[in-house]
């Protein structure tokens, strides 16, 4: 074959072979070639936003999802006292104790000029002892604070540990009423704590309390409300269940 054959023939071969080899593009898959629109959206559709950040920063978990989700198989929910108390009481708990020692200072003052007065100008003798006398308005201090709750807790069945001040004398130590105090000598060596952080006990039947300087631990359905004593008002009231030691 001559040289000028061989060379028509390779081209003309080279040209049926180009023409049967298929392209990148045709050898593309038709699942990747539907993806390439996908990819692209991707791109430029809007970022996700993290809801659940999005959420913290703007609202608030109610507090009874909490216990609810803290409550044992019998549903019984643990509290400590803070539970009690509702969001931003301590600040408005703060105030008012502010605004007690504020004017209990401006009193102290005018009695203190008052008794300069009555020595200093010979009048009757100023009753000194009056002032702190067993009995007397300033022999005790006023419970401050407010009746806030959290609405959340009412009705629940709770355990809550405290120290039983007991509204009357039992030379037994069964009682059917009581309070439930967060620290010991609340109420008796101590002025009150805050209505919301009192709870009055019902006892039916009545329990017997060993000690009184012991802490116990309660169990029973809670109640918000005002339950008024002369020892000190609550804003929540318990009808006992159980009583148990607190064990540490």
């Amino acid at each position: 074959m001559k040289l000028s054959h061989f060379v028509l023939s390779a081209a003309i071969l080279a040209a049926c072979s180009g023409s049967d080899t298929p392209t990148n593009e045709a050898a593309t898959p038709p699942s990747q070639a539907a993806a390439a629109p996908q990819t692209v959206s991707q791109a430029t559709a809007p970022q996700p936003v993290d809801v659940a950040e999005d959420q913290e920063e703007t609202t608030e978990v109610d507090p009874a999802n909490i216990y609810a989700l803290l409550a044992d198989p019998d549903g019984l929910t643990e509290l400590n006292w803070d539970d009690l108390m509702p969001i931003g009481e301590d600040e408005v708990l703060a105030e008012l104790y502010e605004t007690y020692y504020a004017n209990l200072r401006t009193d102290l003052a005018d009695r203190s000029e008052r008794l300069l007065d009555s020595g200093n100008t010979g009048g009757s003798e100023f009753d000194v002892s009056a002032l702190i006398s067993e009995g007397a308005t300033n022999d005790t201090m006023e419970q401050i604070g407010t009746f806030n709750v959290v609405e959340q807790l009412n009705g629940l069945n709770v355990r809550l540990p405290g120290y039983v001040v007991p509204l009357d004398f039992s030379a037994d130590g069964v009682y059917s009423e009581f309070l439930l105090v967060p620290y010991f000598g609340a109420c008796l060596h101590t002025p009150p704590p805050p209505p919301n952080q009192i709870v009055f006990v019902k006892a039916e039947p009545a329990t017997k309390v060993a000690s009184i300087y012991e802490p116990v631990w309660v169990e029973g359905i809670l109640k918000t409300g005002q339950f008024e004593s002369d020892t000190g008002d609550s804003a929540y009231e318990l009808t006992l269940s159980t009583l148990e030691v607190y064990e540490y």
